[in-house]
């Protein structure tokens, strides 16, 4: 089960941002929902709440599909908070910067390859989005909202994107270092793009940028202006 409390509402516009690990669809779709007035969804962190589940569970594998795709049925996820400060609690836990440690990614890569999971997280995903939302992950534009009003897909060259990922990870884990890094984008990239179900691919109405070399500040006023234009 899913929950979502906003302290706004928006309309219902919708707009899909996927791309690769570190391409920076969580800071671009939380200033373009705080910019639109829309709810800001990040799929990946209901993944990553579903590793924290399989991780503190005493009788489920992230080898056993079958049983995380239970426990991924079973657990509630909650997300709270406004663009800027989303609050994810698992089973009524605040769990906000425990989905950022090192071993829910590496679980998180692996239970979000799961058809089953990947079922059950798209069918909750369509359910918050349906009131008008910024989503961003790796399928919102291909599988969850094929219809989206807006799709982006944002990428970057993957030494760009593992600077800036490492620059997060050094948040909460002050060792983190390039080269592991960039070794698990590149394995993330790898399973993200080889899955079976759902495998991130850009839609092909999606509008994609590259924004190597270029600031967060560039990139959001190219993608803003993309959405004003559709807004006419």
């Amino acid at each position: 089960m899913i929950f979502f409390r906003s302290a706004k509402m928006g309309n219902h516009l919708i707009i899909a941002i996927d791309g690769p690990s570190g391409a920076g669809k969580s800071t671009l779709g939380r200033m373009l929902a705080r910019e639109l007035g829309l709810l800001y969804i990040d799929t990946g962190s209901m993944y990553r709440a579903v590793a924290l589940a399989v991780i503190e569970s005493t009788s489920t594998n992230e080898q056993d599909d079958v049983a995380v795709a239970s426990l991924a049925d079973r657990i509630e996820i909650d997300l709270g908070g406004d663009p800027d400060s989303l609050h994810v609690s698992l089973n009524g836990h605040d769990v906000s910067d425990r989905i950022r440690d090192e071993d829910v990614t590496e679980v998180s890569s692996i239970v979000s390859t799961i058809p089953a999971v990947r079922r059950a997280m798209v069918k909750r995903q369509r359910e918050l989005g349906q009131r008008g939302a910024v989503m961003n992950g790796r399928d919102i534009g291909t599988v969850v909202f094929p219809n989206a009003d807006v799709k982006f897909f944002l990428d970057a060259a993957i030494e760009e994107r593992a600077e800036r990922r490492l620059a997060e990870e050094r948040e909460h884990n002050p060792q983190a270092t390039y080269d592991q890094t960039l070794a698990d984008i590149t394995e993330r990239d790898r399973r993200d793009t080889t899955r079976a179900d759902s495998p991130l691919v850009a839609a092909k109405d999606a509008i994609v940028i590259d924004s190597s070399g270029q600031s967060i500040a560039e990139v959001f006023q190219r993608m803003i202006k993309i959405v004003r234009e559709k807004q006419r």
